[in-house]
């Protein structure tokens, strides 16, 4: 087992255990736990019983008995209506500023359980537990939280860190190979936005990952883990600009997924937008033809289903603009000029735009 820790300006000190088959969490961090008058699990209502196995197995009931709640399966957790009926549930069963929210699942569950945290009684703490690939290299870490609104992604959240992030590889034994693909979309993106071992260990996994090699998750978890914390310790709340490069390939991918109708994972759409943003990339010149192939060819590694997105690129012009992240822009994107060299761009015209969304949808 590795762990991390940092301190913030607004949350204290956050902690972060990584490993496999971890056990008693309580017993390891017990100042986190001890003071805590009730425990809540949240989790999917489609999480498998193995998974309700191996949360028991880190968080065990011992003399303080959880209560459980549950959440719609996937996007559908993430929403106003969801939040407001977790907040319920606290106050009906007599939750205090005391009491501690521990969510285990996907980035839906994470985002969600901690949202509704960060804003019972102005703010409780909660564990993310994050229990797909996806979720572990990246959504269930850093203490963005987060609904969706009018089909946009991520449109109201806040920003609260969670006392402690679990990532434990063991869950991820019973994957199907669609989500080890779909979480394989962020883990080439932690390969373009990160130092140059961090791509070395993301290029010798890659096929080990989509094989479900359990020593190549672990690895690759750890790898990007670590990496994301070390950004979210320089800039928690995504003031300094040190975060925007974990946005590379989502400006495009937020919107592909919301021109999919749901029909298109996250990490694919994510995976897409990456081709996207380099397509874009060597159109403006700022990224060499050598480094386009090189970078290219660990999208083209994933073997992407074809794409169940809605040709118009009129909406997706639209989808673009709304994105938080445009500051007032027409457009802004995170462009590439090589491996962990990044740049961000605004208002990029409409033929080069058009250029790149036919590129990444093909």
């Amino acid at each position: 087992m590795k762990t991390f820790s940092f301190k913030t300006h607004s949350s204290g000190t956050v902690k972060a255990a990584l490993g496999r088959n971890m056990e008693s969490i309580p017993a390891l961090f017990p100042e986190i736990f001890k003071n805590a008058d009730k425990v809540c699990l949240v989790t999917g209502s489609d999480a498998p019983p193995s998974l309700r196995a191996r949360a028991l197995a880190l968080f065990p009931e011992g003399n303080r008995h959880h209560h459980y709640f549950w959440l719609p399966p996937s996007e559908k957790a993430k929403t106003l209506e969801e939040a407001g009926r977790l907040a319920s549930f606290l106050f009906d069963h007599g939750f205090s500023r005391s009491s501690l929210v521990i969510a285990a699942g996907g980035g839906a569950v994470t985002d969600l359980a901690g949202f509704t945290a960060s804003i019972y009684m102005r703010g409780i703490n909660w564990v993310s537990v994050p229990t797909t690939f996806l979720a572990q290299i990246d959504a269930g870490l850093g203490g963005k939280t987060a609904v969706n609104l009018g089909g946009a992604k991520n449109i109201a959240g806040t920003f609260h860190q969670p006392a402690l992030a679990v990532c434990d590889t063991a869950f991820l034994d019973s994957l199907p190979h669609a989500e080890l693909r779909s979480g394989a979309g962020e883990l080439v993106k932690y390969a373009m936005i990160g130092p140059g071992e961090l791509f070395r260990t993301v290029g010798r996994n890659l096929q080990k990952v989509l094989a479900a090699d359990r020593s190549a998750l672990t690895a690759c978890v750890s790898a990007c883990a670590a990496y994301k914390l070390k950004l979210v310790a320089k800039d928690e709340r995504d003031e300094r600009g040190v975060r925007e490069s974990l946005n590379f390939g989502h400006t495009a991918g937020h919107a592909f997924e919301a021109m999919s109708g749901g029909a298109l994972p996250h990490g694919e759409a994510v995976a897409r937008g990456i081709r996207f943003a380099l397509i874009a990339s060597l159109e403006t010149g700022i990224l060499k033809r050598a480094d386009f192939n090189r970078m290219n060819a660990m999208i083209d590694a994933l073997r992407l289903r074809p794409a169940a997105v809605r040709r118009d690129f009129r909406h997706f012009l639209t989808l673009v603009s709304r994105d938080k992240k445009a500051r007032g822009a027409d457009n802004r994107f995170v462009l590439a000029a090589g491996p962990g060299r990044l740049c961000p761009a605004e208002d990029l015209d409409a033929p080069l735009l058009r250029k790149a969304f036919e590129g990444a949808l093909k």
